[in-house]
């Protein structure tokens, strides 16, 4: 079984490596799913540079990937909710940079008829951070009206389509050539980050704010933006000085959430909701190399998707 892993920590070219697995045992929890798409995802690439190695530990050679859509092909016999033949939606632990990957039966979901494979491997991690963010870290004290900055990206526009289908009215930034894109959406105002200040501009206005930039780079803008005694959730950073009275959280995955609730959530709002795709690449190492460096600098949004030619 081919897959890709790293061999140590460093620079794509140098440590990610094509392997040969031996196929893992399915018991009676489990579900054996042969990949046909999985995503490249910001978190892989900070895996790879160490960035993590204070809070994970990872033993060499390890094969990266949270994210994938494939078909089962084999099911332990007390998992009920999905057959051989199947396809569905996988949230993994790691490994899903493969052919094939065996999880629990609580991480994965039928995926929906009318969902490409790359919406459905790309739009994982990036739904179950909006999901749970929502739902779950703020609840109903999210208020009425929610700032989504860093509205162009994965979980930005995940954001942005699920505040909007519980009827909140969403403010959001991005960058200018995003604006089309965050328009769609269904944005109430939008403002464009390298033309304007959106702290100004949408000053005061936010019962929420949520910082879903990359680097966390909009905390300043932010607080402008959040009411006083409101709430402002930070994807990455927290300002460092809290400029103003609220409430600030910094958002991560917590082992109360439950991805199959999420991703049940999913499925019943997927053939609504939007996923930009900005590449999907061939299944080789060459591709994974390339979707690595492409994210380690500012690529342009939407996903990039690794994929099995049928």
């Amino acid at each position: 079984m081919k897959r890709f892993a790293l061999k140590d920590y460093g620079p794509a070219k140098e440590v990610l490596i094509e392997i040969d697995s031996e196929p893992r045992l399915v018991d009676e929890t489990h579900v054996r799913v042969e990949l046909v798409a999985f995503a490249i995802n910001p978190y892989d690439v900070a895996l790879r540079q160490g960035a993590m190695r204070d809070v994970r530990t990872l033993k060499f050679p390890y094969v990266l990937g949270n994210d994938g859509a494939g078909i089962v092909t084999e099911v332990g016999k007390k998992v009920t909710h999905v057959k051989s033949g199947d396809e569905v939606i996988v949230h993994a632990i790691g490994g899903t940079y493969g052919e094939e990957i065996v999880v629990p039966g609580k991480k994965i979901v039928k995926k929906t008829a009318m969902m490409s494979w790359e919406v459905a491997a790309g739009m994982v991690t990036p739904w179950l951070a909006a999901y749970h963010l929502v739902t779950h870290l703020l609840g109903e004290s999210i208020g009425e009206t929610v700032m989504v900055q860093g509205a162009s990206g994965a979980v930005g526009s995940l954001l942005v389509q699920f505040l909007k289908e519980q009827g909140k009215t969403v403010l959001a930034s991005a960058a200018k050539r995003n604006e089309s894109w965050v328009s769609q959406l269904g944005v109430d105002q939008f403002v464009a980050y390298d033309e304007a200040d959106a702290g100004k501009i949408f000053a005061d206005q936010a019962d929420t704010v949520i910082d879903a930039t990359k680097g966390g780079r909009a905390g300043e803008a932010g607080m402008q933006i959040m009411k006083t005694e409101g709430n402002f959730v930070a994807l990455n950073e927290l300002p460092k000085e809290q400029k103003k009275t609220g409430n600030y959280f910094s958002f991560g995955p917590a082992k109360e959430y439950s991805d199959f609730e999420a991703l049940t959530a999913l499925t019943k709002l997927a053939d609504k909701l939007q996923l930009k795709i900005a590449e999907v690449l061939p299944f080789t190492l060459a591709s994974v190399i390339e979707a690595h460096e492409k994210l380690e600098g500012h690529p342009a949004a939407g996903k990039i998707i690794i994929k099995k030619e049928k």
